[in-house]
């Protein structure tokens, strides 16, 4: 099928399930709030820990930047584990070594993020997934292989799997973005608000401009000790037993480089949508044929903005997105995690081992249908 036709149909079935129910059940599942366990054996695996605090293996790419990389675990597929926009691998700290107890499973630090080196060239999808593929091919990690993305890093993923297609053998999407969730946002749902629009935009720039601050702040040994204030660039409500480790490793200016070279390219300078993230995922659209993707969706209520209509717009622009991304696959599917916010890997890590567990076994058994 030529691309643009591809384009168009999954455009149509993402806009279609927005108001067509029956689509909406067919790809649509719901999980209980807690997964059914997946493993045997719950006694601790010292083989099997993984220490966030420090560097894993270090992986030299093609013009000298080192990626750190943290991998554990053996089987025939290998879990690539990609977080979310403005965090690192230690958002997996609750899964990948439980996922390791039935196969190979690496995370990773995004150029700019957790112990890897700077990017050198813009933060763009397209730069993202190469980086990926050097760090994957330089250690000796060859397909198949399973993507899991958190958020942004889902969208990362599903370009990944656009990109390099006889490498991937399934895709597990935490509550993820899409091609065209800017776009279908300002059409769909910031028109009826475009006073709140044009607030959004100002606040991004707003917020830009804060994190730029805070580089020579922290360069500047502002904030060696205390209270990081509006320079702290992340959420420990999930791991609070990990806070200081955090507000040490926000102290770095290295953090912040990378989140304003990530948020430029991934959500627009300054609102200018859609941005250049998206506009090389829409270009890169393709269907997945028989390579099984599984969405996991959040279940619990997420305020998107300060206003009930605007939020409920956002949010049948997000839910049909989704299921226009599980639609490029034969055997894609979203299910709704019960009792979780956005940070599903955190909040219900056992629906996500789950998850990856049964993709593992689909994949092992593939479809009839269409293979690549």
């Amino acid at each position: 099928m030529p691309k643009d036709m591809l384009k168009s149909l999954v455009r149509r079935r993402c806009l279609a399930a927005v108001t067509t129910l029956g689509l909406i059940q067919a790809l649509f599942t719901t999980t209980p709030g807690h997964a059914q366990d997946t493993k045997a054996d719950n006694s601790p695996r010292p083989d099997l820990v993984v220490d966030y605090s420090r560097p894993g293996q270090f992986v030299t790419l093609a013009d000298g930047r080192h990626i750190n990389l943290r991998c554990v675990g053996a089987g025939k597929t290998t879990v690539v584990l990609d977080a979310g926009g403005g965090t690192f691998s230690l958002t997996w700290r609750l899964v990948q070594s439980d996922i390791a107890r039935f196969t190979r499973v690496c995370s990773y630090d995004r150029a700019g993020y957790g112990f890897s080196d700077v990017n050198t060239r813009p933060s763009t999808g397209t730069n993202i997934v190469d980086d990926l593929h050097q760090t994957l091919a330089a250690a000796g990690i060859h397909p198949p292989l399973l993507l899991v993305g958190h958020s942004a890093g889902g969208q990362y993923a599903t370009l990944y799997a656009e990109t390099h297609p006889e490498d991937v053998a399934g895709l597990v999407l935490i509550d993820p973005g899409f091609a065209t969730w800017s776009h279908d946002n300002v059409t769909m749902a910031w028109s009826a608000h475009p006073d709140l629009l044009a607030k959004a935009r100002a606040d991004q720039a707003t917020h830009t401009a804060l994190m730029q601050t805070c580089v020579p702040r922290l360069r500047s040994g502002m904030y060696k000790t205390g209270d990081l204030g509006e320079c702290d660039c992340m959420d420990t409500t999930y791991m609070p037993e990990l806070a200081d480790y955090v507000h040490h490793y926000c102290r770095s200016p290295k953090q912040f480089e990378g989140m304003i070279a990530e948020e430029a390219e991934l959500l627009g300078k300054t609102g200018d949508w859609p941005s250049q993230t998206e506009q090389e995922m829409t270009a890169a659209a393709r269907s997945f044929g028989a390579m099984p993707v599984t969405i996991l969706a959040h279940g619990r209520a997420i305020s998107f903005a300060d206003n009930d209509d605007l939020n409920a717009r956002m949010d049948i622009v997000w839910r049909g997105g989704l299921v226009g991304l599980a639609a490029q696959s034969d055997r894609g599917k979203v299910v709704v995690v019960r009792n979780s916010g956005h940070s599903i890997q955190l909040e219900q890590p056992d629906a996500v081992i789950a998850t990856i567990h049964e993709m593992l076994q689909m994949i092992s058994v593939p479809s009839d249908a269409g293979q690549k």
